[in-house]
């Protein structure tokens, strides 16, 4: 999926999803986002830079501090900002895909948003740990991962997530970090089909395959780490990020842009919508300044071509099992 050249994009605006909900194309990211700066970046983007879609998750603990910036943000604009106007994503941890745990874990949600209902609930991973309270990664003593023995399947769990939209806890319902051999498993047996998935998408993990796949089966793919911007242990950034490639570095100098623009708006002619995160005003601000410069077919096909020299999945998890096996095999 692309867009035209002809179709102007704003702040404003929105992607069809496949049940008629309506998910702003770009959005405000809080993984790793430091406590004590959340709420005041997501109150900033909301009622100042026009944000209006925040993407968080029970395993990131920092819930409350988006609730608390949303209702700040919505008192302080005096009305001209609505709930309604707001797109608020949050995902299922992997401790709760047992299905009598589905609706206590989108509850405690709601009750660290603070909210009456969650616009877009996403299975966070296709794993499933066991609910062990005390430790939200399901650890063994040894620090392995502690499973569902008995095998909770994939399909249970997302038929009750269907009954959460039954429940009008949540508006629509999706996926994340899941494989096209995954989806297609739901897609089989869903009254209500996944509408997103989101996933780890950046110019040196361009995710064709599974976008034209996506396309194919109309849900939409959201990019977690768009900018590519982490690296491990002993790495430095500039070695591993697209934003010191020197290519994109060339196309942002030639339109007096920074490499995060060029990046970002390059996801948005894709037609994918995306999640960048920041906890910088500065940063925040620019990542929103992407709608009045287009990418021309040869500048994004050059930016299309950097995943055969330089691809490079950042997040892959040690956590399928048997043996504690990674999710993605590439």
């Amino acid at each position: 999926m692309s867009i035209d050249e002809d179709e102007i994009l704003t702040m404003d605006s929105r992607v069809i999803l496949s049940d008629k909900n309506q998910m702003p194309r770009l959005g405000l990211g809080t993984w790793r986002s430091e406590p004590g700066k959340v709420e005041n970046i997501v109150f900033e983007a909301i009622l100042n830079c026009g944000y209006r879609h925040i993407d968080c998750a029970w395993l990131y603990k920092n819930e409350n501090e988006v609730g608390n910036g949303i209702r700040k943000a919505l008192e302080q604009s005096q009305g001209k900002i609505k709930r309604e106007d707001l797109f608020i994503t949050t995902k299922l941890w992997n401790q709760h895909h047992q299905p009598e745990d589905v609706e206590w874990a989108i509850r405690d949600s709601l009750k660290n948003f603070q909210l009456d209902y969650i616009d877009l609930y996403l299975i966070h991973w296709p794993v499933a740990f066991k609910n062990i309270k005390e430790n939200q990664w399901s650890q063994n003593q040894d620090k392995t991962i502690r499973y569902y023995a008995e095998g909770v399947t994939i399909t249970d769990t997302w038929k009750a997530m269907e009954n959460l939209v039954d429940f009008k806890l949540v508006r629509s319902i999706g996926l994340s970090n899941f494989k096209q051999s995954e989806i297609d498993e739901i897609i089989n047996i869903a009254r209500i089909k996944p509408v997103v998935n989101q996933i780890e998408l950046h110019p040196y993990l361009n995710q064709q395959e599974l976008r034209l796949y996506a396309k194919k089966v109309n849900i939409i793919l959201t990019s977690y780490c768009p900018l590519a911007n982490l690296k491990r242990p002993n790495e430095r950034e500039e070695e591993t990020s697209p934003l010191y490639n020197p290519i994109i570095e060339k196309i942002a100098k030639s339109k007096n842009r920074t490499s995060a623009q060029i990046i970002i708006r390059w996801h948005l002619q894709h037609g994918l919508t995306l999640i960048p995160k920041t906890v910088t005003p500065q940063r925040l601000y620019e990542n929103c300044q992407v709608f009045d410069f287009y990418l021309s077919d040869n500048e994004m096909n050059q930016i299309d071509q950097l995943e055969k020299t330089h691809h490079r999945r950042f997040l892959n998890p040690q956590v399928l099992p048997p043996g504690n096996k990674y999710i993605f095999d590439d």
